[in-house]
This record gives structure tokens, sequence and C-alpha cells, in this order.
């Protein structure tokens, strides 16, 4: 399973993995951990994937009986997970196997099934019942001092940036102003902690202080022992005044990115806009020329679309123009991008990051599954507005354009795609057109 690309995702969703047969423990750690999200992957190598995929707060691996190189494949999921801690479930006559992969990357295992206390322990991130317990509320209720934090200053292009690391950099703070031996930031599932004792945090914590945010009760600043020996009254009320603080800071950040999804969501299809396009595939650009692997860039428009919209109108032509985007997004995988282009034209970006690079700019396969998928889908779809019989009435044409072969700039793909969708219209619609290669759906 991947995620989706399309959509904005803050580090407070940072979710759980879990791999190599794993499928059957998902209902159960749902339920456990909620609201985090969970997400599975079939095998070592698909979670390795998955993990450079979106931001993954622990991993659950289980033990494959038939993978004869079962020490370097965990290995090197545990390289990909870099602190992100990667725990083993196995059936019991696999313990000592599992023993043997700690040596290797693994930080915990646990035996299948695991319990929600288990699990919580070996990932060391709060169950949904210890959240729980967490927000009772405390006993008595010190005034909070009104001393100015002016570290605070450094922390706000962190959150504004919805900086992964920007729950540690907290409770750093925390743990600087309050001279602590380590701290602990949890908001709405996501933790985290700074001080070599700070794993301890989850079950017990010297000084505990509620996290406010948008009104609403989201976690909880957790503080291990002093190292000057004792708190006093002054370090509650300092510490009340960072959780006021915390809360206001998350409340703007999550303000600035529900305003960024907007200036980049299109309002008819509520897909990615031209400029969030632009943003998107330069990125993808950057790290394909990194970690060299190749990106397809589609552009499409719906053949003699202007004719549907004079002889039905401008609401059937949005219908068309919105229902042949989601079409689209539903026939794509999760982390390509389906964004408006402009009027009914859209631009697709393919890839993945799975392989190197492979020599010729022919249109990879799985691209062209997609593209007959969707061709396939179109024709079979019924438009509300165009009558009963709607379906198969819609066609679309799209030229195809490569990285490195035929564009190395986001720019330069585009334009090389609009010329290959010029060919296509040429050739007589209905087509898709690669430079050099003719339409690559033809005989589908």
């Amino acid at each position: 399973m991947t995620t989706d690309s399309n959509a904005f995702v803050p580090y407070s969703e940072a979710r759980l993995l879990l791999a190599s047969g794993m499928e059957r423990i998902a209902p159960m750690v749902r339920e456990w951990f909620t609201p985090v999200p969970v997400v599975t992957a079939p095998d070592y190598l698909a979670a390795i994937a998955e993990l450079s995929r979106a931001p993954t707060q622990g991993v659950v691996l289980g033990i494959d009986p038939d993978c004869r190189r079962a020490e370097q494949a965990v290995a090197a999921v545990k390289r990909a997970a870099g602190e992100t801690r990667v725990v083993l479930c196995c059936e019991p006559l696999m313990e000592p196997l599992s023993r043997k992969l700690l040596e290797v990357g693994a930080d915990d295992y646990v035996i299948h099934p695991p319990n929600a206390e288990e699990l919580q322990r070996a990932l060391q991130i709060p169950s949904r019942k210890m959240r729980a317990a967490w927000m009772q509320p405390a006993a008595g209720d010190l005034a909070p001092s009104a001393e100015e934090l002016s570290r605070l200053a450094g922390l706000l292009p962190h959150v504004a940036a919805g900086s992964r690391e920007v729950l540690r950099e907290m409770a750093g703070l925390v743990a600087l102003a309050l001279r602590a031996e380590c701290a602990m930031v949890v908001v709405d599932g996501s933790t985290g902690a700074v001080g070599a004792g700070h794993r301890g945090l989850t079950e017990k914590a010297v000084l505990v202080q509620e996290l406010h945010c948008g009104g609403r009760l989201a976690g909880q600043i957790r503080v291990g022992p002093s190292a000057g020996g004792a708190y006093h009254q002054e370090d509650m009320g300092r510490l009340r005044v960072y959780a006021a603080l915390f809360g206001n800071l998350l409340e703007l950040a999550a303000r600035s990115r529900q305003h960024q999804e907007l200036a980049y969501t299109d309002d008819l299809t509520k897909l990615p806009n031209r400029r969030r396009l632009m943003q998107f595939l330069a990125e993808v650009l950057v790290r394909a020329e990194r970690e060299q692997f190749p990106v397809t860039v589609l552009l499409f428009d719906i053949d003699d679309f202007k004719s549907f919209n004079d002889r039905f109108g401008h609401d059937a032509g949005d219908e068309i123009i919105r229902e042949t985007g989601q079409l689209f997004r539903r026939c794509c995988r999760k982390h390509d991008l389906v964004a408006r282009y402009g009027g009914d034209e859209f631009v697709v970006v393919f890839w993945d990051a799975d392989g190197p690079r492979s020599g010729g700019a022919q249109a990879p396969v799985e691209v062209i599954t997609i593209l007959n998928r969707f061709r396939s889908e179109l024709g079979t779809h019924q438009f509300q507005l165009l009558g009963q019989k709607s379906a198969g009435s819609l066609t679309c044409s799209g030229g195809l354009a490569r990285y490195p072969w035929q564009g190395r700039t986001a720019e330069e793909l585009i334009n090389r795609a609009d010329h290959a969708l010029f060919e296509a219209k040429k050739g007589g619609k209905n087509r898709i057109w690669l430079v050099g290669s003719g339409d690559v759906c033809a005989g589908a």
C-alpha cells in the first residue's frame, strides 16, 4: 500500500507501518493506537519503499520463514527507518531468530499475537488507552509564569514548515528551560522526545502538562527528573506557559497548512492545481536526478470538449471536467500526482523510485497499463448531465514526455508533452502519443 502524494500529510499524522504478513493484526493495531494512521506493506522491500513516502513513527515487521536473508532484509529496513523503531512480531518458534535479528538493527520484538501493552512498550508509542489515562485532569492548579520565552523564535520556522522534527525540538526546549534530564511532547498520537531516559516517559513522568490546540485537548508535555535535584512551583508555571505557547503555535501552523492546501487545490475538481503541479514536479525531478529514476509526464485533454459545452451547457461541461479528473485519479497509483492544468487540460506525473534508471526513452509498462485502464473506465462511465446514453461518448488525447530523455526541467517536460499532444490530435484523437514512438496505447 502507498500513500497519496496529492494530500499533505502533517507530522501529527505520522503513521505506523505493518509489513510482511502483519495485515492480520492491522485491525487490532488501528483500534489500539487510533488516531494514528496504520498502513500495511506485503514484504520487506515494499516496507523500504513505503518508508520513503511519508512520515512513519513505528514499524512492525513479521518474520518470513521463507526469507533466506532475513538478517540483510531486516538491516535494510532499519537503515531506511533511521531513528524510527522497528519491532519484530514472531511466532513463538521464531523467537530465537528474532533475538538474533536484534543484533542487526531491530529495536525489539513481541510474540504473535501481541497485546496493546506489549506493542506500546516495544514501539514506545502511547496507545489510545494510555493517552486517555494521560488526559485525566491533574490535581492542583498552579498559576503560570509570565516569563518571556524568546527561544521560541528559533522554533517558529520549523512549525510553519510542518517539520517532522518539530515535536522533538519542542521537547528539547522544555528540557532546556526546566533543566530536565528528558522530556516528551505528545500531539495527536505522535511523539517527540529528548534525553537519555525519555523512553520511560511513556509509562511514568515527573511533571505532566496538558496541551490544548484549537480549543481541544490535543496532547501532553511529559517531563522526566530534574538535573538540579527537584522542581519548584515556578517550574510548573513555566511549563504551563510553554504548553499554552506550543498550543498556539500548532494551531497557527494548522491554519497555515489549511490555507496552503486551499491555495494548491483546484476549486472545481478538488485536484492539485497548476501551482501545486509545478512545485511537485520540480521537487520530484530534484530527487530523480539524485536517485536516478525516470519521471513520466502526461498532458491530456478531452477531445472536442467545446462541442459538449455548446450542446449541453456549462454545468455539463463542469461535470465532464470534474468527473474525468477524478476518474483518472482513481485509475492512478496513489503516489502519482493528477492535477488540473487549466480548462479541460490535465497533467499527470508518474514516478517511482523503486529501481534505477534504465536505458531508452520508451514509456514504462506500468504507465501504459494505467493509461489503458483509464481509457477503458472512461469508455463506460455515465455522465449524468449528458443523458442516459453518455457512456462511450467522451474520449481523451494525451502526450507523454520522460525525464531525462525529453526534458530535465518541469517546463521542458510539459512543453514536450504538449507537442506530443498536438501530434495525437493531428493523428486522429483518442490516443496517447510519445514523441518518436507514436500511440503507446495502440491496439489496446
